[in-house]
């Protein structure tokens, strides 16, 4: 029995809970909030949009019932950060990888060739694939040697990268005409959204030296077997709700709420306030700006080069025939305006319409803005009857055009020293998104190493897992 002047001290456990206000539901503010959560913070996404996915994501036909994805998307080995969010919230396996890197491509005529790289240790896998394809000559495949160098400076080097255009850099490095239209093009486009003699030649250089020329591994190629949204969105609502978070559609954010103190919360347009420790702006540029009253922006260079950056379109062209036009699981089409086709009938793991739902994609769209979708799906259908014999007999029942005119970042020649860092000049306030200094182009990876990296910087200044351990001296 404890007598009136014993003291017990009894130490007691205690977790400081640090809430966290995400704005943007898509693959960064996901993955910045579902690393945060992991980690013990109270988080709140706010998406404007009735749904999440920012500016990937998926439905279902209304007449087909098939998954739709706005715009098609690649994944590859390298892709670190999408691979560990994705393990994160348990939808890694949704992804399917090739074992080796292999790509087809189609000319007239149903001329065809194919990248199909060995299972080597890198650089020599690709090598033994570049140096097999056919749509090369054997002076172009020579010639790789000199963009080897070429790339080695680059890496070596960074600073005049993002001073070069796409096409400036690969004619330095010795490749014709002939090899950038059958490949290097197509390769850039593909991942920089951009036309090479419009795109800087930094992240072209990045992606290169990470995806092909760093391990084997890296450079496969995956594809979703589901719809962007089954993908990533639901399984991340799931997994905030079930450690403790909120996701909140329908919530667009008008303003930051700022004081002397930085950063302390956001207003929304129908009046409501949240306030938070931390407020993580996860949304396109365009919106971002809207977001920083003008005051601040005013004082801050940050957010006046944010307003200077330019952005690509990209149109997605989805269409049913009644028959198969082509086994191959994708491909790459030479010297036409659509540079690439998916086999979505192949792909994904379940659809209703039978076997020739494919899916076009015309990346750096912007002399196609205009056109209507009847002008769209014309082009289309002629370019695809002039490659694939099969789509000469095929019937179409049915033809969905999607134009996503601010789609990503164009990584136009000085673009680089425009994006922003992380941590913002407002204390309490971090960045994240595709678009900002990731050193990657605008990819799903760049916008899931941002929103880990922005995870990252509250974790650091406020970790909200590690208990404070006091003292209650009990009489």
């Amino acid at each position: 029995m404890v007598g009136p002047t014993s003291l017990v001290a009894v130490p007691i456990m205690t977790t400081i809970t640090k809430n966290v206000l995400i704005i943007g539901g898509g693959f960064a503010g996901l993955s910045a909030a579902t690393s945060l959560a992991e980690r013990g913070f109270h988080v709140t996404v706010l998406e404007g949009r009735q749904v999440l996915g920012g500016r990937a994501y998926s439905f279902a036909d209304p007449k087909m019932s098939d998954a739709v994805d706005n715009g098609q998307h690649l994944f590859m080995g390298c892709y670190r950060e999408t691979l560990a969010f994705l393990e994160r919230i348990g939808t890694r396996d949704l992804l399917t990888f090739q074992p080796n890197l292999s790509v087809d491509f189609y000319g007239d005529g149903g001329r065809h060739a194919r990248l199909s790289c060995w299972p080597l240790p890198s650089p020599w896998h690709l090598l033994s694939g570049l140096l097999r394809l056919s749509t090369l000559s054997w002076k172009d495949r020579w010639n790789l040697r000199y963009l080897r160098k070429a790339l080695k400076d680059g890496v070596r080097n960074p600073q005049g990268l993002d001073d070069v255009t796409v096409d400036e850099w690969l004619i330095r490095a010795r490749q014709s005409e002939r090899a950038r239209r059958h490949l290097w093009d197509l390769l850039a486009i593909a991942a920089l959204n951009e036309g090479p003699s419009i795109a800087s030649a930094a992240p072209f250089v990045a992606v290169l030296s990470q995806a092909f020329f760093d391990r084997r591994k890296a450079s496969r190629l995956g594809l979703s077997s589901v719809g962007l949204s089954d993908l990533y969105a639901t399984s991340s609502k799931r997994f905030i709700e079930a450690h403790g978070g909120h996701v909140k559609v329908q919530s667009p954010v008008a303003q930051l709420v700022c004081s002397n103190r930085g950063v302390t919360g956001v207003l929304l347009r129908d009046g409501r306030r949240f306030q938070a420790d931390w407020v993580i702006a996860a949304v396109s540029a365009g919106a971002f700006s809207k977001l920083i009253p003008e005051k601040i922006k005013k004082r801050e260079p940050v957010f006046q080069r944010i307003e200077n950056l330019h952005f690509s379109p990209i149109i997605s062209i989805h269409l049913w025939f009644d028959r198969p036009i082509s086994r191959s699981l994708f491909a790459g089409l030479l010297d036409t305006h659509i540079q690439w086709f998916f086999n979505k009938a192949r792909i994904l793991r379940k659809t209703t319409s039978g076997e020739g739902y494919i899916s076009l994609v015309i990346s750096g769209a912007h002399c196609f803005e205009e056109w209507p979708e009847r002008k769209l799906l014309t082009l289309a259908l002629e370019e695809l009857r002039r490659l694939f014999p099969e789509a000469r007999e095929a019937v179409l029942m049915r033809s969905l055009v999607i134009q996503e005119r601010q789609a990503t970042l164009s990584p136009t020649v000085g673009s680089e020293r425009l994006r922003p860092e992380f941590q913002s000049p407002l204390p309490h306030f971090l960045i994240a998104g595709d678009w900002t200094r990731t050193g990657l182009p605008a990819t799903i990876e760049s916008a899931c190493l941002s929103g880990h990296r922005c995870a990252d910087l509250v974790a650091a200044q406020g970790i909200s897992n590690t208990p404070e351990q006091r003292e209650i001296v009990f009489v």
